[in-house]
C-alpha cells in the first residue's frame, strides 16, 4: 500500500506500452499479447522487487532502488523468459497422453517451481559481480533455497501465485469479454490479470524469499 501510486502508474505504462506493440504489429493477436508480455513485464516484475527489498532492508534510497532496478531488469527478464519456457514445457507434456511424458512434465513442473524466487535474488542480491554471471547465480540460489526444508512448499504457494493464478484470471476474463464480443479480449484480460495480480502477488513472493533465506533489515 505505501508504493500503490507507483506501481499503480507503473502498471499503466507497462499496459500503454504493450498497447502500442500490440494494436501496431500487424500479426496474431495471441503472439503479441505474449511477446509484449514477456518483453514489458519484467520490468515492472525488477520495480516491486526493488521496493519491497528497500522496505524490508529500510536504509536504501528511493535512488538506489531505482539504480538497482535499471541494473538488474535485464536478469529479471531473461529469468522470466527460461522460467516460462520450462513452465509451457511441463504443462505441456503432463497435458500428453503418454504416462512417460506425464512423469516427465511433472519433473519439468518441479524444476521450474524451484526457480519462483530466481528473479527475486537478481533484484535483492547486493553482489551482483560479474554481470554476466547473474542470471545462472541466481537460477542456482534459488533452487538451493526452494530445497531447504519446508521452503518447497513455499516455493509451491508462490509459484501458484506468480505463474498459475494471473493465467487463470486471465483465461476467466478472456471468455467473459469475448462472449460479449469485446475486441482484443486476449489484450484487455492479460492488462487486468497485470491491474489486479502482479504488484501482490511479486510484493508477497519477494518477502517469502527474504524470509526464507533469513534476511535481517540493516535498519537500525
Amino acid at each position: 500500500m505505501r508504493h500503490a501510486v507507483l506501481y499503480g502508474l507503473t502498471c499503466v505504462v507497462v499496459i500503454g506500452a504493450e498497447a502500442l506493440i500490440v494494436f501496431n504489429w500487424h500479426t496474431n493477436i495471441y503472439i503479441a499479447v505474449s511477446v509484449a508480455s514477456v518483453v514489458l513485464e519484467p520490468f515492472f516484475v525488477a520495480i516491486v522487487n526493488a521496493f519491497t527489498y528497500a522496505d524490508v532492508r529500510g536504509d536504501l534510497s528511493a535512488g538506489a532502488t531505482w539504480l538497482r532496478v535499471l541494473e538488474r531488469s535485464w536478469a529479471v527478464l531473461i529469468i522470466g523468459l527460461v522460467v516460462q519456457v520450462i513452465t509451457a514445457i511441463g504443462f505441456q507434456s503432463i497435458s500428453a497422453g503418454d504416462i512417460f511424458d506425464k512423469l516427465l512434465g511433472a519433473g519439468v513442473i518441479i524444476v521450474a517451481v524451484s526457480l519462483v524466487f530466481a528473479d527475486v535474488h537478481a533484484t535483492v542480491v547486493d553482489d551482483a559481480e560479474p554481470w554476466w554471471f547473474l542470471v545462472p547465480r541466481s537460477l542456482g540460489a534459488s533452487m538451493a533455497v526452494a530445497w531447504q526444508g519446508v521452503a518447497f512448499a513455499r516455493a509451491l504457494i508462490a509459484f501458484m501465485l506468480v505463474a498459475l493464478l494471473p493465467t487463470l484470471l486471465t483465461i476467466v476474463v478472456q471468455n467473459e469479454l469475448q462472449t460479449r464480443h469485446v475486441p482484443a479480449a486476449p489484450f484487455w484480460a492479460n492488462a487486468v490479470s497485470v491491474l489486479l495480480l502482479l504488484p501482490l502477488v511479486q510484493a508477497f513472493c519477494s518477502l517469502v524469499y527474504l524470509d526464507a533465506i533469513g534476511y535481517e533489515p540493516k535498519r537500525s
